[in-house]
C-alpha cells in the first residue's frame, strides 16, 4: 500500500503546488476537527472499558462544584460473571481501587467508599471483593474560594486488579470538566444510583467496640446491630494480613453483644490507635454491614510472636530428622563441600600445603593435618557461635553472614593477596611462625597448616552445598549445644579429605620426586589465589559502591609494598629495623580506612539481565499475587560472595533452553539478593529451613513451593518449569 507522501511524490510538481496552496485552508480544517474531537474525547473519558472488566463510569451527583461543599463522585464498574474486584483489605492477595486526582489547588478528593464486601473462596485463599455491578463513592470537597463560573478540569488515573480463576491488573484514565456554580441540585437521571450506592455502603455501628486476645485467637465484641443473625456474619478487618483471610470466623450472639473469634494472620504486630472493620451479616433487608471500632490501649501482639523459642527445626527441608540423623547429613555434606566452586579459592592454597610437607616425616604430615582439621573446627565452632549469640538477641542473620560485611570482604581479599604474594615468592613468614608449632611438629608450617584451616572457613564456607540445607537451618533453631554439635560435624566433613591424606602412609611415595619444580608449581598456584581476591574485590564494589573499591585497591598496593618491605628487611644490615617500621607502617595504613566501609542497602528496585534470563526483584508481596494469579514463579536466592550462585548463574541461568521453558511456561524468575544483609530475604530463607544460600525455590501453577536439589542443573530447572 502507497503512503500518502509516496503519492504526492508520484504526481508531481502540480500535485504538491495544489497542496501548497490549500495548506492554510488544510490547516483551518485540522484545528477545527481537534477542537470537536477534544470535546468528544472529554465526554468519551468518563467511560472505561477494559477487556474483563466491561466499562468502569465516573458520574457525578450534581452538574458542578459549589464553593465550600462537597460534590460526590459514583465510580460504577460493570464486571463479568464470575469476576471480582477487591475491597479495601483484598484477603488473601489482591489490589483494590486506586484512583489520583489531579485537580486545581484546593480542590481535595477523600478516598473512596466501598460497599458491604463478599467472602470470595479461591481454593485454600479467600478474597475480600465484590461482584457484579459494585459502585464506590468519592467525596471532592471544593476551596471555600472557588469562583462561580469557572471550570474545573479533572484527571483520574485509575487502577484495579480484577480476578476469576486468574487475576489481571487494569487501569485507565478518567478527564473531563465540571463548572463552579452558586447552588447545584442532585441529577435527576443518577438520583436513584446514588441512592442505592449509599445503601449498600456499611452503617456506622458500635465505636467502642472491645478486642482481647483468647487461647491464640483475637477476639472482637461489639453490640449487635437490631437484626443481626450470626448464621453467614463475616468480619472484615481494614488491616491487610491481621487475620488468617481464609480461616472460618467463630461468631455468636449473648446479652444484645456479638462475639467474633478470629484466627491470627501474618502481621505480627499492628499498633495503631484502634481496630476497625466491617461486620456484614444478612438482615431482614437483604446483605447489611456496620463498621466496627475498637479502641487500642496497646499494639496488637500476634500470639505466636509473644514465645519466639521453638523446640525444633521447621519441616520444610528438615522433615523432622533427629539430631543423629542432622549430623550425618551435616558431616557428609562438608566431606562434599571440598568439590563444590565455593572451596576453589582454598583448594589451590591445600595444594601447595601438600606438595611442601607431604615429603616430611609421617609424624610431621599428621601433625599439620590435625592442624588444619583443628583450624576448621574451630573456625566453624567460633562463627556458629557467634551466629546463635546474635540470633538469640534478635538479630535476623544467616550462614554467611560475615560476608555481608564489606570489613570482612576487604579483609578476606587482603588475606588472599598476602597468601598470593607469600605462593609467588615475594616473601615468606613461615619463619617467623614455626616457634608457634615447635613444639608440636619441630618444623615451620604448623601455624600454616592451623590458618588455611581458618581461611577455609571464612573465605569458602557459607555457600550451602549439597545435604546441608535441612542441618544448616536446623542448627540455627535447636538448643545451641546440639547447634554446635552440627557446625562441628559440619567442619569435620570438610577436613576429612585432607586428614585422611595426611594419615596415608604412601602418599609421598606418589607424589613426583622434590626438585625445582615445586618452587615453579607454588609460585603458579599463585595465580588462581589472586584471582580469588579478585573475586572478593568484586563483591565488594557490590556491597559498598563509591570510593570503597578505591580504598582497598589503594590498601592492596600497601600490602604489596608491606610484604616487599618485609622480606627485604631480613637481609643483614643496619636498615632492617626501618624497614620492618615502614612495612609495619603500610599494613595500618591499609587496615585503618576499613572502618569507613559501610554496605548499601541491597538495590531491589529492578533486578533486569540475569544470565539468559529476564529477572524481576523478590518481593514476597510479589509471589503471593502471582500465586492467586495462578503464575509460576523461581526464585533464586543468590549473594555476590556466594562463588556457587555466580558459578550456577554462569553455567545454569545463563543457558538458552532453560530461558526457552520459562518463557514456554510464563514462568516469572525471581532474584533475592542477599549480598548485604536484607531481613526479609532471611526471613524467606528461614521459612524453608535454610540459614543460607544457595536455596532454590519453584512455586507451580498451584501455588505449591518446591525446594531444588543441589547442586543445581539445568534438567532439573527445565524439569521443575516444564513440568512432568
Amino acid at each position: 500500500m502507497q503512503r500518502p507522501s509516496d503519492i504526492g511524490a508520484a504526481a508531481g510538481p502540480r500535485y504538491q503546488g495544489l497542496m501548497t496552496g490549500l495548506r492554510p485552508f488544510a490547516l483551518f480544517v485540522s484545528l477545527l476537527a481537534a477542537v470537536f474531537c477534544a470535546g468528544a474525547a472529554a465526554r468519551a473519558q468518563t467511560v472505561i472499558e477494559n477487556e474483563y472488566t466491561a466499562k468502569t463510569e465516573i458520574i457525578a451527583e450534581q452538574e458542578g462544584f459549589v464553593a465550600g461543599e462537597t460534590l460526590w463522585f459514583a465510580v460504577r464498574q460493570e464486571l463479568r460473571p464470575g469476576w471480582h474486584v477487591f475491597w479495601i483489605n483484598p484477603g488473601a492477595a489482591g489490589l483494590p481501587l486506586r484512583l489520583t486526582w489531579t485537580m486545581p489547588e484546593g480542590f481535595k478528593a477523600g478516598a473512596p467508599l466501598h460497599p458491604v464486601p463478599d467472602y470470595i473462596p479461591v481454593g485454600p485463599l479467600a478474597s475480600y471483593a465484590h461482584e457484579g455491578e459494585p459502585v464506590f463513592l468519592v467525596p471532592v470537597t471544593a476551596p471555600a474560594d472557588a469562583a462561580p463560573g469557572d471550570r474545573v478540569d479533572i484527571s483520574i488515573e485509575a487502577s484495579w486488579q480484577t480476578c476469576e480463576d486468574i487475576c489481571v491488573p487494569e487501569d485507565g484514565r478518567f478527564s473531563f470538566s465540571l463548572p463552579v456554580v452558586e447552588s447545584a441540585a442532585p441529577d435527576a437521571a443518577h438520583a436513584d444510583l446514588f441512592a442505592r450506592a449509599r445503601a449498600k455502603l456499611p452503617e456506622d455501628g458500635d465505636d467502642e467496640a472491645r478486642f482481647s486476645v483468647s487461647d491464640g485467637a483475637y477476639v472482637l465484641t461489639a453490640a449487635a446491630p437490631k437484626d443481626f443473625s450470626p448464621e453467614g456474619a463475616f468480619f472484615f478487618p481494614a488491616p491487610e494480613g491481621l487475620v488468617e483471610a481464609a480461616a472460618p470466623q467463630a461468631i455468636g450472639v449473648e446479652g444484645g453483644e456479638a462475639r467474633i473469634e478470629m484466627t491470627p494472620g501474618w502481621l505480627e504486630s499492628y499498633d495503631a490507635p484502634s481496630l476497625t472493620g466491617v461486620l456484614a451479616y444478612e438482615g431482614a433487608g437483604g446483605r447489611r454491614g456496620v463498621w466496627l471500632r475498637a479502641p487500642l490501649s496497646e499494639a496488637i501482639i500476634q500470639p505466636q510472636a509473644q514465645t519466639p523459642a521453638r523446640s525444633g527445626p521447621p519441616t520444610t527441608l528438615a522433615g523432622g530428622l533427629g539430631v543423629p540423623a542432622l549430623l550425618a547429613l551435616a558431616f557428609f555434606g562438608g566431606v562434599l563441600l571440598n568439590i563444590m566452586p565455593c572451596v576453589f579459592p582454598v583448594v589451590f592454597i591445600k595444594a601447595a600445603a601438600f606438595m611442601e610437607s607431604a615429603r616430611e616425616r609421617p609424624s610431621i604430615v599428621r601433625a599439620h593435618g590435625a592442624l588444619y582439621a583443628a583450624g576448621v573446627l574451630a573456625s566453624f565452632l567460633l562463627i556458629g557461635g557467634v551466629l546463635l549469640a546474635l540470633r538469640a538477641g534478635g538479630e535476623e542473620l544467616g550462614w554467611g553472614f560475615h560476608l555481608q560485611s564489606p570489613v570482612v570482604t576487604a579483609l578476606s581479599a587482603y588475606v588472599l593477596l598476602a597468601v598470593g604474594l607469600n605462593l609467588a615468592g615475594l616473601f615468606s613468614a613461615g619463619e617467623s611462625l614455626a616457634g608457634a608449632g615447635e613444639g608440636l611438629a619441630s618444623k615451620h608450617g604448623a601455624a600454616g597448616a592451623f590458618f588455611t584451616g581458618v581461611l577455609a572457613v571464612v573465605v569458602a564456607a557459607p555457600c550451602i552445598g549439597p545435604l546441608l540445607s535441612a542441618p544448616m537451618g536446623a542448627a540455627l533453631l535447636l538448643p545451641p549445644l546440639a547447634g554446635l554439635a552440627i557446625f562441628a560435624a559440619l567442619g569435620l566433613g570438610l577436613a576429612a579429605p585432607y586428614l585422611v591424606l595426611s594419615f596415608a602412609p604412601g602418599l609421598g611415595r606418589r607424589l613426583p620426586r622434590p626438585g625445582s619444580w615445586m618452587a615453579t608449581f607454588k609460585q603458579l598456584l599463585a595465580f588462581p589465589v589472586f584471582a580469588a581476591a579478585a573475586y572478593f574485590l568484586w563483591v565488594l564494589a557490590q556491597q559498598a559502591p563509591g570510593g570503597g573499591l578505591a580504598i582497598v585497591l589503594a590498601g592492596a598496593v600497601l600490602l604489596a609494598f608491606a610484604a616487599w618491605s618485609y622480606e627485604k628487611s631480613k637481609a643483614d644490615g643496619t636498615g632492617a629495623l626501618v624497614l620492618r617500621i615502614v612495612s609495619a607502617i603500610a599494613v595500618l595504613a591499609a587496615l585503618a580506612p576499613l572502618m569507613r566501609l559501610e554496605a548499601a542497602p541491597a538495590v531491589q528496585d529492578e533486578a533486569g539481565a540475569y544470565g539468559a534470563m529476564n529477572a524481576v526483584p523478590y518481593s514476597a508481596e510479589a509471589i503471593e499475587d502471582y500465586r492467586a494469579a495462578g503464575r509460576p514463579v523461581f526464585v533464586d536466592f543468590t549473594a555476590a560472595w556466594c562463588v556457587t550462585c555466580q558459578f550456577n548463574k554462569l553455567t545454569v541461568f545463563s543457558d538458552p533452553a532453560v530461558a526457552r521453558a520459562f518463557e514456554e511456561a510464563g514462568a516469572v524468575f525471581m532474584v533475592a539478593d542477599w549480598t548485604v544483609r536484607d531481613p526479609a530475604i532471611t526471613a524467606a530463607l528461614e521459612s524453608f529451613g535454610a540459614s543460607g544460600v544457595p536455596l532454590y525455590v519453584f512455586y507451580g501453577a498451584d501455588g505449591a513451593p518446591a525446594v531444588l536439589p543441589l547442586p543445581l542443573g539445568k534438567k532439573a530447572v527445565i524439569r521443575a518449569v516444564s513440568g512432568p
